[in-house]
């Protein structure tokens, strides 16, 4: 479940199969602006700002299309957005919408309500990012967080604590199976120094 202390998760397999350029010094995650206080794995998508504070970058995935005047959106569990959040699609062609309620009621889906819709038809298992501000689309529009690295972590992060540190991959491998949470291919195209396998 979403919010709650997971058993730490088992990191035979890494995420970050190959590591070879960081940025030093890595960052600590800001953890206020999650709704995990479990664990966190590695490869997360982390923004850098000047102060060294790394911003999980959030995104989740569609998990049935959505007409242009849909005010409720399906997605799958697996991600951090809280109501008050902004949401976009990653090529910015939708209007971006401030979320107003989460239904975490269903089982395998969570339900994303807005005021009105996001102005354009999306397609199951289309990927949703954190906006900048809310009634924006194409050039008016932005990320609130652009990606910078992806989180390396030898073993899982407890967001309990209060040393959070991360690596930052910036040139290497990662395995997408593995990463928390959704990308597409507009995303790693941020990352032209990653591979994604």
């Amino acid at each position: 479940m979403r919010g709650e202390l997971l058993e730490k998760p088992d990191l035979t397999t890494r995420c970050c199969e190959r590591i070879l350029e960081d940025i030093p010094g890595g960052c600590v995650l800001e953890k206020s602006e999650l709704v995990n206080t479990g664990f966190m794995n590695e490869g997360i998508l982390i923004s850098l700002d000047d102060n060294k504070v790394g911003h999980l970058v959030k995104t989740c995935k569609l998990w049935t299309g959505v007409s242009t005047s849909a005010t409720n959106v399906a997605v799958y569990k697996n991600h951090e957005f809280k109501v008050g959040d902004i949401v976009t699609n990653t090529a910015l062609t939708t209007i971006s919408r401030n979320i107003t309620a989460i239904d975490t009621s269903y089982s395998s889906y969570d339900v994303f309500s807005f005021a009105s819709g996001l102005g354009v038809e999306i397609l199951t298992g289309e990927i949703l990012i954190e906006a900048q501000a809310s009634g924006c689309s194409g050039v008016d529009a932005s990320y609130k967080y652009i990606p910078d690295a992806v989180g390396i972590a030898k073993e899982p992060i407890n967001l309990a604590f209060q040393n959070t540190g991360f690596g930052l991959l910036v040139r290497g491998t990662v395995k997408e199976s593995l990463m928390p949470y959704p990308v597409d291919s507009t995303i790693k195209a941020l990352f032209p120094l990653i591979r994604f396998t």
